[in-house]
């Protein structure tokens, strides 16, 4: 196998998975409002720079918890994978380092 196919396809996977971190979130946020994520009225980029929680996706091996307000929410992310919206906890096994998201709650 190349070596440089094999690094490119590690970085296209990870680049998904924090892609889909963001969709994790907006998808919570959405559940926790009981609606359909294309029904809120709301945009993440309104309210937080998407690029911080696509960084925090990449950092693996360190221990981390991210905070931030949404609309009338606090949305809180950990390293570990866990997602809470209004400290209910809603994911824990966000797409961090190429894994999967299972939904907990709703």
């Amino acid at each position: 196998m190349n070596p440089s196919h094999s690094r490119s396809t590690r970085t296209v996977a990870a680049q998904h998975g924090q892609d889909r971190l963001i969709v994790d979130v907006v998808e919570a946020l959405a559940e926790a409002d009981r609606l359909d994520p294309y029904e809120v009225e709301y945009t993440l980029y309104e309210h937080i720079n998407p690029e911080v929680l696509t960084q925090l996706a990449g950092d693996e091996g360190n221990t981390w918890e991210f905070t931030f307000e949404v609309a009338d929410h606090e949305v809180t992310i950990t390293s570990d994978g866990q997602l809470f919206v209004d400290g209910v906890l809603c994911r824990t096994d966000l797409t961090l380092h190429q894994s999967t998201a299972t939904c907990t709650c709703g």
